[in-house]
């Protein structure tokens, strides 16, 4: 079953802070300065995870066996 999550965004001078709308926990944030994505609470594993802010979108990643 596939489940998507909303992600709300809280932006700041420092990067931008995004959190799980549809309450799994899940908390990510994108530093300002080098783009660099770090996980801080990983939430439902199984949920996609979307959300934008400007110029910034994250979605699901989509893998493929060569």
């Amino acid at each position: 079953m596939d489940t998507t999550h909303r992600l709300q965004v809280t932006s700041s001078p420092a990067g931008l802070l995004f959190e799980c709308a549809d309450g799994c926990g899940r908390r990510l944030v994108v530093d300002g300065r080098s783009g660099e994505l770090t996980v801080i609470d990983r939430g439902d594993p199984f949920a996609r995870h979307v959300g934008a802010n400007g110029g910034v979108e994250l979605q699901p990643v989509v893998i493929s066996q060569a």
